[in-house]
């Protein structure tokens, strides 16, 4: 039987990669310093960056290899680590914020008409335009990471 390894494996390995990123100022990560990073040993550092390397959506822009496999430096973190990792918004994170937020205002509404819409608003979205609002917010995330106007 498989283990299952993203939240005991690759996760741990892919956050030390964005971290690394981060505070070295953009520089490619040593497979050393994540090692460290994580407390993980070679092979578990190894095997998750073999995990990760093939990955779709890719999650770092590059790894640079030794004869043999053994991967040595690891590129800039994609938006898709980011995201993966909470650094980045997902759409359905947003969309779940939104609905949220639309309840609140509607508990704090006053006016029992608006507080009637609100609350309306938000139970469709919490149902059925669920999906439309994910569609949107993602939409709005790929715009503002594209730099579209």
């Amino acid at each position: 039987m498989v283990n299952p390894t993203w939240e005991e494996r690759d996760l741990p390995v892919l956050k030390a990669i964005v971290e690394l990123y981060e505070e070295s100022g953009g520089r490619k990560d040593r497979a050393g310093d994540i090692q460290k990073r994580t407390g993980f040993d070679e092979e578990t550092v190894q095997k998750a960056l073999r995990a990760l390397k093939p990955a779709n959506p890719p999650y770092v822009t590059s790894m640079k290899e030794m004869s043999g496999g053994f991967i040595v430096f690891v590129g800039a973190p994609t938006p898709e680590a980011r995201r993966a990792v909470g650094l980045w918004p997902t759409a359905d994170g947003l969309a779940d914020n939104l609905i949220m937020a639309m309840s609140q205002a509607a508990d704090q509404e006053p006016d029992e008409e608006k507080r009637g819409r609100l609350k309306t608003a938000a139970s469709w979205f919490g149902n059925a335009g669920r999906n439309v609002l994910v569609d949107v917010t993602a939409a709005v995330i790929n715009r503002q990471i594209s730099g579209g106007a």
